[in-house]
């Protein structure tokens, strides 16, 4: 039985929708529209078209989730058609015509979603006046058209919004990627081909001072030779770190990095976010290395904090120097909590971080759907 129900279901509907069954979950106002006939019309034919007009719905209901966008406007005027010949038996009719409202929100641009809907209550209006339906007919189906189909729009423009911006964020990352791998490339390059130069150099020295000695029938200079070698273990250690921190460099973020990032995956969960930077400049904060990638680090997991926890609408991060201090507040206007000393919420692993940075951090919320602001203050050696 189950496999038969997914069978089906791979049937009427694509594998690719967001919501899987929320189509089917929308098909329990269709009763609205065939129940009244079959209960309230002694005529059989009634029952009948409906019967017919019912089937045509949903076998145009179920096609639109497949068709491409441009292709839906034939989908719509077609469920159009249907209530149409259904409002000269049954008021009932009117849910078909919200129906085919709701659909306007696939329509693009949004311009043209509410060009259609305005089109559909038109006709709606003109069909009650030729036909002199009744007003239990129009009125209740063109309120509940523009409030269906007023909300898919909206919700449907929310949607392609979010995906746009999540498109958008995955290009940012990819394009950061690249530009990482472009960078640790260049610097490599620049970095071991100096030193392997070098390595070169004193490597054919030692092996000349070796061979000098051999060649001329006397002891090579071993003291020379083994100084040449030390050098080269010496660079080659070197070289070593030097590629590590290269590395080890590049894996890790930076404060402002880590504000667009906290930009765009605030923005993915509908949460405005600004910030502002006082008394240091927008291309580069005066900070030393270890604190500017601590304190991206600590921006992180508050922004992760509150989205998990904080149920914020708005977030703002003002960072600024203070008497050689480097002050990073973030402030939220969520549900906050009772206890300013709490250490839940990853409060805890923040401040031992800091307190290894001889840094402080104070966390004020006002309680309930107050918010909550977090203050912290690390010595800044760059300045």
């Amino acid at each position: 039985m189950k496999s038969l129900l997914k069978s089906i279901d791979a049937r009427l509907l694509p594998r690719d929708l967001c919501e899987q069954f929320s189509p089917y979950v929308w098909l329990i106002y269709l009763p609205l529209f065939f129940g009244p006939v079959f209960y309230y019309s002694p005529d059989p034919m009634h029952w009948l078209w409906a019967a017919i007009a019912t089937v045509s719905f949903l076998i145009v209901y179920f096609h639109v989730y497949w068709v491409n966008r441009k292709y839906v406007i034939f989908h719509i005027v077609a469920i159009v058609l249907i209530g149409t010949l259904c409002a000269l038996f049954t008021p009932s009719a009117q849910t078909l015509f919200i129906y085919a409202a709701s659909f306007t929100s696939r329509l693009r641009p949004v311009k043209y979603s509410f060009m259609f809907l305005t089109g559909i209550v038109l006709w709606m209006a003109g069909i009650s006046w030729w036909f002199s339906l009744e007003a239990y007919f129009y009125l209740p189906g063109i309120v509940f058209s523009l409030i269906v189909g007023s909300i898919n729009i909206y919700q449907y423009a929310l949607h392609d919004k979010k995906q746009e911006l999540i498109l958008s964020q995955k290009e940012v990352e990819r394009l950061a990627k690249v530009a990482e791998r472009e960078r640790i490339a260049r610097d490599l390059h620049d970095l071991i081909g100096h030193t392997f130069s070098v390595i070169t150099l004193k490597a054919d020295l030692a092996g000349r001072l070796l061979d000098k000695g051999n060649s001329e029938g006397f002891s090579p200079d071993m003291q020379k030779a083994r100084t040449e070698i030390k050098q080269l273990e010496d660079i080659s250690r070197d070289a070593l770190s030097q590629v590590r921190e290269v590395v080890s460099g590049y894996r890790t973020s930076d404060l402002l990095s880590e504000l667009a990032n906290a930009k765009y995956v605030l923005a993915s969960v509908d949460i405005e976010f600004s910030y502002e930077l006082l008394g240091v400049e927008e291309d580069g904060l005066e900070l030393d290395l270890a604190s500017n990638k601590e304190l991206a680090i600590v921006l992180r997991e508050l922004i992760t904090n509150i989205i998990k926890h904080a149920k914020a609408t708005q977030v703002k991060v003002t960072i600024y120097s203070k008497n050689n201090n480097m002050e990073l507040n973030v402030q939220d206007n969520g549900i906050g909590f009772e206890d300013n000393s709490a250490s839940g919420f990853g409060l805890k692993g923040i401040k031992e971080r800091m307190q290894k940075m001889s840094g402080v951090v104070d966390v004020v919320s006002g309680g309930e759907n107050m918010g909550t602001l977090t203050k912290i203050t690390v010595p800044n050696s760059g300045n």
